[in-house]
């Protein structure tokens, strides 16, 4: 579902039932996101944890939802990448074509795992250690490579969109 189709859904729908309806957590991503493959093979190197793109007029919002694609492996886990088979993608140049994943956790919680990108991943501001899991929840500001995003809850995404 695109920005203005979930825009649309949103004012159309009280908070609690948008709630109800799709449980999930998101990603706000304020950047330009290409949908080519213009990356090709390569991830391209930017430089590490320099902070977040900065958003100008040319640069557009995306809503990705965190969620687990029909008929991807590992139930387990929701993959995130630039390859269009991830479980959420992310088509940047600085994200790697399977960047990381979120596993859920027993107690109902997420944690991010860095599958040793070649340009890392952050949550709020502190690089993950490449295969070792971090609590995340909504709020939290994650860095792709150069790609920020924040997590928000279905409720923070109803309140910002009404």
């Amino acid at each position: 579902m695109d920005l203005e189709e979930l825009t649309t859904v949103i004012r159309s729908q009280p908070r609690d039932k948008f709630v109800a309806d799709r449980p999930h957590l998101y990603l706000l991503i304020t950047a330009k996101i290409t949908d080519e493959d213009d990356g090709g093979f390569n991830t391209l190197v930017s430089e590490p944890f320099k902070g977040k793109r900065q958003s100008s007029p040319s640069r557009t919002m995306e809503v990705l939802e965190v969620d687990k694609a029909k008929g991807n492996p590992y139930p387990d886990r929701i993959s995130i990448g630039r390859a269009r088979n991830c479980d959420v993608a992310i088509r940047d140049p600085s994200v790697s074509k399977l960047h990381a994943h979120f596993r859920k956790k027993e107690t109902g919680g997420l944690e991010l795992v860095d599958l040793d990108s070649q340009n890392g991943t952050c949550v709020n501001g502190r690089p993950l250690a490449a295969n070792r899991g971090e609590n995340v929840s909504a709020g939290d500001v994650l860095l792709f490579g150069s790609v920020s995003c924040k997590l928000l809850s279905a409720g923070q995404l109803h309140d910002l969109l009404k």
